[in-house]
């Protein structure tokens, strides 16, 4: 095998993993180091926080939910993400809300809605409003549970015509499944 075309044949069996397409964890640290370039901060570093979180979605062949962690020029900040493998093989990554939220993307894009009326409720007239982050309030209860059974609260962070508002929402689990939410009204934070 001394001609091109064989050792070219014998580095692709070598390295076919390599050449693959990233893992879902791999992804999602590319996607945080993309993130970190963009900053104001390129030499922070990224690290999962967690073990991935598979979640069962029965339109997609896998889903699994990262949280990584960027620490760098003082600060921390957790960035989440959703990997999915789609029906057809297709991989994509979707940064979800960041922050040390306890939802899951389902459950913010569920609540995502009545955050935001209270968002604008709180700036009329803006038609620019951002999420920004969604944090945990309070002493996690259940940390390590896959699933909540008690109520917990998180402030969500908007931006809305250069106005930061904190949206506080409130998360009722049901015994019979789902999780209930109610957004109060917003305050201003600048």
């Amino acid at each position: 095998m001394n001609t091109l075309a064989g050792r070219v044949a014998v580095l692709l069996l070598a390295c076919g993993p390599a050449l693959a397409q990233p893992s879902p964890e791999a992804a999602a640290l590319q996607s945080a180091r993309a993130f970190i370039a963009s900053s104001d901060c390129p030499g922070a570093t990224a690290r999962h926080a967690a073990p991935p979180t598979r979640l069962a979605v029965p339109t997609v062949r896998e889903a699994t939910y990262h949280r990584i962690l960027i620490e760098g020029c003082g600060r921390r900040a957790l960035r989440n993400y959703l990997a999915l493998v789609l029906p057809d093989g297709t991989a994509r990554m979707v940064e979800t809300l960041p922050g040390t939220t306890r939802t899951d993307p389902v459950l913010q894009r569920d609540a995502m809605q009545a955050a935001g009326a209270a968002a604008a409720a709180a700036v009329p007239g803006c038609r620019q409003i951002r999420p920004r982050a969604a944090d945990f309030d309070g002493a996690d209860s259940e940390p390590d549970a896959a699933w909540r059974t008690r109520p917990w609260a998180e402030a969500w962070t908007f931006e809305a015509c250069g106005t930061l508002l904190s949206v506080p929402m409130r998360f009722t689990p049901s015994p019979q499944g789902g999780t209930g939410f109610s957004a109060t009204a917003a305050r201003r934070l600048n």
